[in-house]
């Protein structure tokens, strides 16, 4: 069938040959280069990936979040409570509260102007908002404040700043300050 052929059929149609012609290909998969596909699968680096167990508290880099929406998707994909580390100065912070009032207990907000960060969640957190300076010192309080069976988010929801030259820098060196939690 041509292209013209195609378009001539409108667009529920070829939606349909379409999908016939994939289910038609996959029958033709292997079931066992299905689960080859799947176990070979590796997570995308920096976006909710797993980084360590340690004393019990699970940390998670998402430090690729350079976005609200990023953020927002991340709670929602990973589904768990969270303490989470982020960068305080984002105007757009307002958008996370519906994700914030679902999956966030407490939060460590990076930075040195909050004060908008703190206009909008202190009464939703019930000021359970800690402020500090750097990644490293919130990886050190988060590793304070949680307990086993907790974990730890690093969404920053928005691009790196002067301190990192990229995500990818922010969450090595995110990645770096958590495990040296375990030579503690």
């Amino acid at each position: 069938m041509t292209l013209e052929q195609l378009a001539r059929q409108g667009r529920r149609t070829s939606s349909m040959t379409t999908a016939a012609t994939i289910t038609s290909k996959m029958s033709e998969i292997r079931k066992e280069s299905i689960k080859q596909a799947f176990s070979d699968f590796e997570n995308i680096r920096y976006r909710y990936e797993f980084v360590e167990t340690i004393d019990g508290v699970s940390y998670y880099d998402d430090s690729a979040a350079c976005t609200v929406e990023a953020s927002w998707f991340t709670f929602d994909n990973l589904n768990l409570p969270v303490v989470w580390i982020t960068y305080g100065d984002n105007p757009d912070c307002d958008d996370l509260i519906p994700q914030v009032r679902k999956y966030v207990k407490a939060i460590i907000c990076i930075g040195e102007n909050n004060k908008k960060f703190h206009e909008v969640y202190d009464n939703l957190m019930n000021s359970n908002i800690i402020d500090c300076h750097s990644v490293k010192e919130a990886v050190a309080l988060a590793n304070k404040i949680t307990h086993s069976g907790d974990n730890v988010v690093f969404s920053p929801s928005r691009p790196a700043n002067n301190e990192f030259a990229s995500y990818s820098e922010r969450g090595d060196y995110y990645k770096n300050c958590v495990c040296s939690l375990k030579s503690i």
